[in-house]
Parts: C-alpha cells; structure tokens; sequence
C-alpha cells in the first residue's frame, strides 16, 4: 500500500540547480559567471591604427602597464583583463556589461570612441579560442599567441588584477585551445613568423657578404630571434634595446657572445650588420625617413613588428626589407597544401562540440554532486547498520553494496516517486537481510530522504 501520509518525493530540482564551483573557499555560479562577461576587442589595420595607439600596452613598460590597467578597473569598479600582441588588443570584464566597459575604457584613454567588436557571454569564450588557437591570426595555426595569452594570465594573477575565480574561466580557454589544436594538427605548423623565416635567416647567413647580425628590441620575439640565429651558428649577436643596461647587469642566462647597446650607441658607432631583425613594439616606425637605418651597408632587414617598426623610406641602397605583408604571403605559400576554407569550417564543427561538452559540464557538474551525496549519505548509514544488534544471519559485506544499491535506484529517479515505492525497492532485495534489520533500514532511508526532500538546496542536503 502506498504511504498516504507524505507527499511524493521530487529530488530533480538539486539536478537543476544553479552550478556552484568551489575556488579557494568561495562559491561560485559558473553559470552566471559565464553571462556576466563582456569582451571588447579590436584587430589592428590601416583604418583603426590610430585608435589602437591609445589602447594598446605593447610600448607602455610592465609598470606603466599595470597603473593603465588598474585605472581602468577603478573606472570600470570590476576586475578587467587586457591583451594586447602586434595585431589585436582586447579586453575581458566581469561582472559587467559592454556599454559600461567601454565607457571605462573611452574614460581612461581619453578617446571619444572605437570601432570595438563586442562579445558577451559564451561569445567571450568561443572568440577567446579562436584568437589562442590561431585560427584568427595572420598565420594560421601559430603557436605564438597561445604563449603570450598564457603569459598574460599569469601576469594578471600575479599582480592580483584577476582574482582566481574569474581567471578560471581562462583555463577552460586553454583547455579547449589544446583540443583545437590537436584535432586540425596544428601543433606540426609554424610556430611563430620567426621560425617561419628561419630559411631566409639560414640563407642570409650563408651569404658571402655577411658581417654581423643585429636584433633590435629584447622580449619574447627578440630573445627567440637570438636563439634562432645562436642554432644556426652565428659566432656574435648584437642586440639594440632601450633597457639595455638592464640586460647586461642581469642574471639570466644568456650567451657569454651576445653584446646589449643602445639605440644612440648604434646611431653614433660605425657598426654594420648585414642582417637586422626587428622586434620592437611601438606605434608608429621607429626608423623612417626622418630617422633612417643606423647601418649603410647591404642589408637583409626583416620586420616581425606590428604595427611596422621600420618604414620603407628608412632603408639605404642595397638594403632589402621584409615585413608583415611579406610574411603573411609567405606563410600562405608556405603552407598552400593547406585547405584554409576547410580548415575554418573544420574549427567551427569542433568549436561548437567543445562547447556542448563545457555547458554539459557545467550542468554535470549538480548530477555529479548529487549523487556523490548520496552515496555518501547513504554509506554513511550503512556504517550505522554493521554495529546494529540485528545482524544475525546477515553478513557485514552484504550492507555496504545495499546502500550502493539503494542509492542508485534513489539517483536514477527521472521524477516524484512515493515513499512506497522506496520501500518496496528496499523490501524486495534479494540479498539474505536479517528481516528486522531491513526494517531498520528502510526507515533509516525513508527518513533520511524525508529530510534531504525538506532542503531547498543541495548545499544542506547531506545529513
């Protein structure tokens, strides 16, 4: 007979509850983490360069950096993350929309407006993907925009600009960027237009006519551009800086034949180089008309600088220069065995799974809590039932996979069911149960349900 004195039981509504990460102690709703974001984004061309000055980092220092990003998160009253490489610059908000956003960010810059693209919402993740993936580059599947957005996370922890709840949404990016790569190959491609021009370095220091090679500029692509030509063989790399004192005092360990000078020092020294790569950040040339190359000789110069360091009008006779519209025309010929169309569409499909797969998690994420707390709920009072004096006839080892049991039958309850048909379920086992200690045992559980129905949420449910 069904119990009529209870109503039905209904424990569906802890399966659609709101997702609640735990990170550091705090309680987090993924879910409404994940609408709260806004991302404002711009990729760098002819029409926008002028906007971009003001709003990217790439020439400020990490200091001037870090006092541009804080004023911007004391505008915005809201933690902003900001990249910026040598063709896009962007920034993520939490916890805010895109119209206060860039209001902040028009504030801090003193511009009036921007062409931003605008993403909200799982749009923030799936644009963040594409960009770390590559696949909105000017290289295809490059390697290195993975490297500076995971440098840039790390740097925003560590001065405390990102807290690590919202910086946990970037880890879902990283995730999804290596699956993306994997899938459409692209960790055997170009890893950067440095090591895309390593043939054109290779030859250039096979030349006869070859004196010195020269590195302007000391980040990540200059440092990678030292080591590239130290691989191939050369004896001395020279390398022109603005910190340069910084470098030669420093304690890295760098080639005991690699020499730092200013950018006066080579304006007024008579050195020469025959190859000069350039990896400097700035927003207009370095070197033009006004201000041409230091080095008269023949040359090679290749440009890795966006926007370019170098302008044409800089360059003296018999001086070769290749930039950004050269690399890109050589990454495509490089790579032609490359379907791209098919390559994007490709992306798209597995963007999309990827996708399904992190909301299914997010959603997995109450399933999974669910059911641990009752099988740990349900333990727990098997525990109880082994020091029971009803034990006779009843083997200890039978109790533990019955809770087990009971707690399946409990967890694949697709809607209300009646204490009675919990009851029953529990009467009807099979296993050699001493009778009165299946009694205790069903109203062990039938009370324990009772209670756990009770809850408004899963956080209180376990008893």
């Amino acid at each position: 007979m069904k119990d009529l004195g209870h109503p039905n039981i209904d424990l569906t509504r802890f399966l659609n509850a709101p997702v609640v990460h735990e990170i550091n102690g705090q309680k987090v709703d993924a879910e409404e983490l994940m609408n709260n974001i806004s991302m404002l984004t711009m990729k760098i061309d002819s029409d926008n360069v002028e906007h971009v000055k003001h709003l990217t980092t790439e020439g400020l220092n990490k200091q001037q950096r870090l006092e541009f990003i804080r004023d911007l998160s004391k505008a915005s009253e809201t933690e902003i993350f900001e990249f910026s490489t040598c063709n896009r610059v962007l920034y993520v908000g939490f916890g805010i929309d895109s119209e206060k956003l860039q209001a902040s960010i028009l504030h801090c810059t003193s511009l009036k407006s921007v062409p931003f693209e605008i993403y909200s919402g799982l749009d923030v993740w799936r644009h963040l993907v594409k960009v770390c993936s590559g696949l909105d580059s000017f290289m295809i599947g490059e390697l290195q925009v993975m490297a500076q957005f995971r440098s840039s996370v790390a740097w925003h922890r560590k001065h405390d600009l990102v807290s690590d709840i919202n910086s946990s949404f970037f880890d879902h990016v990283i995730s999804a960027n290596r699956m993306i790569r994997r899938e459409l190959g692209f960790n055997q491609t170009t890893g950067s237009m440095i090591s895309l021009a390593r043939t054109a370095i290779e030859q250039q220091l096979s030349a006869e006519n070859h004196s010195n090679s020269v590195v302007l500029g000391f980040g990540g692509m200059g440092k990678k551009a030292a080591e590239v030509l130290f691989s191939l063989g050369e004896k001395e790399v020279t390398v022109i800086c603005r910190n340069y004192e910084k470098h030669i005092n420093s304690e890295e360990n760098l080639p005991e034949n690699i020499k730092f000078i200013s950018f006066n020092q080579w304006k007024d020294s008579k050195l020469d180089a025959s190859l000069v790569i350039s990896t400097i950040r700035n927003i207009t040339p370095t070197f033009d008309m006004d201000n041409p190359m230091p080095t008269k000789c023949e040359s090679t110069i290749m440009d890795f600088s966006w926007p370019p360091s170098i302008d044409e009008k800089a360059l003296h006779a018999k001086q070769k220069l290749f930039g950004m519209k050269h690399w890109i025309q050589a990454s495509h010929s490089l790579e032609k065995e490359w379907d791209y169309c098919s390559a994007i569409t490709k992306s798209e499909d597995l963007i999309e799974q990827i996708e399904k797969k992190y909301l299914s998690a997010l959603t997995d994420r109450s399933n999974a809590k669910f059911r641990s707390m009752m099988y740990t709920t349900l333990e727990e009072l098997s525990n109880k039932w082994i020091n029971s004096t009803d034990l006779e006839d009843t083997k200890v080892s039978q109790l533990g996979p019955f809770s087990r049991e009971i707690a399946t039958w409990i967890c694949n309850q697709q809607g209300p069911f009646g204490l009675g048909d919990l009851d029953d379920m529990v009467q009807s086992t099979p296993r050699k149960i001493n009778p009165t200690l299946l009694k205790r045992v069903s109203s062990d559980v039938t009370e324990t349900i009772i209670r756990i129905n009770q809850r408004a949420n899963l956080s209180g449910a376990k008893l």
